[in-house]
This record gives structure tokens, C-alpha cells and sequence, in this order.
């Protein structure tokens, strides 16, 4: 999925959320989940798989129109350093645009 579909997809009301998957050392992924289940990746304009930056990922979602993310990270500061994994799964983390 390109920005010119996000931003179409969103002002015709069919995405349902825009989740980030923080990737340990490699990026960030971008999925878009609609309104009928299915789920898009929204790939960076340069050829790699992942955005390697927040802040021009951030700018981008903007320009598209997304109003807020939801942030997933697979792997906790507490697995990092050595803490008991929680039993839970992560929701994530809802995060405004502004």
C-alpha cells in the first residue's frame, strides 16, 4: 500500500487502525488493518522492507491523514535485561499524532 491509498483508504473511512511494529535494531513495520479484516503493509518510498526512523515515519502517517498508531513492541525493556516475561499479551501502546 502506498501514502496516495492510505490516504484515500482513510478519507473514504475504511481503515479500521494503523498499527507500528518496532523491530529491534531494523526499523519500524506499518500495517493497516480495514474495516473488512484485511491487513496492508505501507512500505517506505526508498527499497527497503522496514522505515528506519520515527520521526520521518511519523511525518508521513501525518501527511496521509492518520490521526493516532498503535505501537507494538514484541520485545519489552524488561526481556532486554533480563526480567520474567509477562503472561499477558502487549494491546499496545495507543499513540496520537500531533
Amino acid at each position: 500500500m502506498g501514502s496516495w491509498q492510505l490516504r484515500l483508504a482513510l478519507v473514504c473511512r475504511q481503515v479500521r487502525q494503523v498499527d507500528v511494529w518496532a523491530v529491534r535494531g531494523a526499523g519500524y513495520a506499518v500495517r493497516v488493518v480495514t474495516r473488512d479484516g484485511q491487513v496492508h503493509a505501507l512500505c517506505p518510498p526508498m527499497p527497503q522492507r522496514l522505515w528506519p526512523t520515527w520521526p520521518p515515519l511519523k511525518a508521513r502517517l501525518q501527511r496521509c491523514g492518520v490521526r493516532q498508531v498503535v505501537l507494538h513492541q514484541p520485545q519489552s525493556h524488561d526481556e532486554i535485561i533480563g526480567r520474567p516475561v509477562r503472561v499477558e499479551a502487549d494491546p499496545g501502546l495507543v499513540m496520537p499524532l500531533q
